[in-house]
């Protein structure tokens, strides 16, 4: 399985030539069935971090790794499970094999590794030439997959969408909303740019 892990650039061709240790570079302590372990955290898409992926200060390294050493868990929960012993408990229960992981279940997944890196499992990508990403970026996969899947059990949820951005905007200076109940209607002014948007309201006792 292809991993991804950002190195400082003058770093990366020491990285290819003698390999990435554990001890040296592991980011976490990370419970996994039930045994502490220090893990390297990397990434399943290199446009995960987009801001290393465009700097010239970082060089992506791609580790092509046998899926039994490699577990993934959502970045995210572990952000906010550093304040929150809850959280941490979902973190937790939430790490699961490379090997069982569907695409889009994480919003920002993150591949922990809990061994060295060897050498000959360590080239750095060549964003020209190397094998295509099937997919932009996490984030925007995880999001997708929600809406749609809201679009498919509810045929109104683009107007559940729109309505309730644009009623948050309403609560701003420059946008007025004149609602239409009966008709289940609402016209949204946008007094800044000079333009009216019309939107159905709809039936949130569904949900």
């Amino acid at each position: 399985m292809e991993v991804y892990f950002y190195i400082k650039a003058e770093l990366a061709e020491s990285a290819v030539d003698c390999g990435i240790k554990l001890s040296e570079h592991f980011e976490k302590v990370v419970v996994i069935n039930g045994e502490e372990k220090k893990c390297i955290s990397t990434l399943l898409n290199p446009k995960d971090d987009l801001e290393k992926y465009k700097s010239s200060e970082y060089k992506c390294l791609k580790f092509d790794l046998p899926s039994r050493l490699c577990f993934v868990a959502d970045r995210y929960m572990y952000v906010v499970g550093s304040g929150s012993k809850e959280a941490m408990e979902i973190y937790t229960n939430s790490v699961i094999p490379l090997k069982d992981y569907i695409f889009g279940s994480f919003r920002l997944p993150e591949c922990l590794v809990s061994s060295t890196i060897m050498p000959e499992q360590i080239s750095i990508l060549d964003k020209r030439l190397d094998s295509p990403i099937l997919y932009d970026n996490s984030e925007e996969l995880y999001i997708n997959n929600i809406i749609e899947s809201y679009k498919e059990e509810h045929g109104d949820f683009q107007d559940v969408l729109l309505y309730s951005f644009y009623s948050k905007l309403a609560e701003q200076k420059n946008f007025q909303m004149i609602v239409d109940n009966d008709n289940k209607i609402a016209i949204i002014l946008d007094k800044e740019k000079n333009k009216s948007i019309t939107i159905k309201i709809p039936d949130f006792t569904k949900y």
